[in-house]
């Protein structure tokens, strides 16, 4: 029985630096995220002013007018705007465009997910496992060692939640994103699809 427990608290001992470089890469894209949410916000800003009502502009200029408001080339928006006009009175392509560009916006949002629910349970992970190592520096009267394993434990507490809550808020703002962008997609698509029906009748 003594081995199996020393088993685990090597284990236990040997995922500290695993989990604290999880922290740090963590923290690291969560502040990367941050910035690009400041760019994000700042181009969806410019895309409203230079849409304006969307309902007045004529349905053969509404790709171009979406396409140029649209600054990032790279966006999922851009793109699957970009796909709709290889075919843009064909009901089945729009339908495989929305579902594509409901795929790449869960992808967009996996990032922030992992950040919300695997940050803080990191950082409890970061807690508990340095307290054995503290309580045996504790029994053999180590207060140094009992110090600086107490700092470890607090401090990846307080980064994990931290990164926690920049996840969720991100995650918030970007859902929101994703449903307005995806409303406006099947807007156009329906804008299109209407040209066709009425050209039919």
């Amino acid at each position: 029985m003594e081995s199996l427990i020393q088993t685990l608290s090597w284990i236990s001992t040997a995922l500290q630096v695993p989990v604290v470089v999880a922290i740090l890469y963590l923290l690291v894209r969560g502040l990367l995220a941050l910035g690009g949410f400041y760019g994000r916000w700042s181009d969806r800003l410019r895309r409203r002013r230079n849409t304006g009502a969307l309902a007045a502009v004529p349905t053969g200029e509404l790709l171009d007018t979406l396409e140029h408001a649209t600054l990032r080339k790279a966006d999922a928006l851009h793109q699957a705007l970009a796909a709709l006009r290889q075919a843009p009175t064909d009901p089945v392509w729009h339908e495989r465009v929305v579902t594509e560009f409901e795929l790449a916006i869960d992808r967009q949002l996996a990032l922030l997910r992992t950040m919300t629910r695997i940050g803080p349970l990191l950082g409890l992970m970061g807690t508990l496992i340095p307290l054995g190592p503290a309580l045996v520096a504790l029994a053999a009267g180590d207060i140094a060692v009992l110090a600086r394993k107490m700092e470890v434990a607090f401090a990846t507490t307080v980064v994990g939640l931290v990164i926690g809550a920049i996840g969720f808020l991100l995650y918030q703002a970007a859902q929101r994103w994703a449903m307005d962008d995806l409303s406006l997609l099947e807007f156009v698509s329906a804008r299109l699809q209407g040209t066709k029906q009425k050209e039919a009748a």
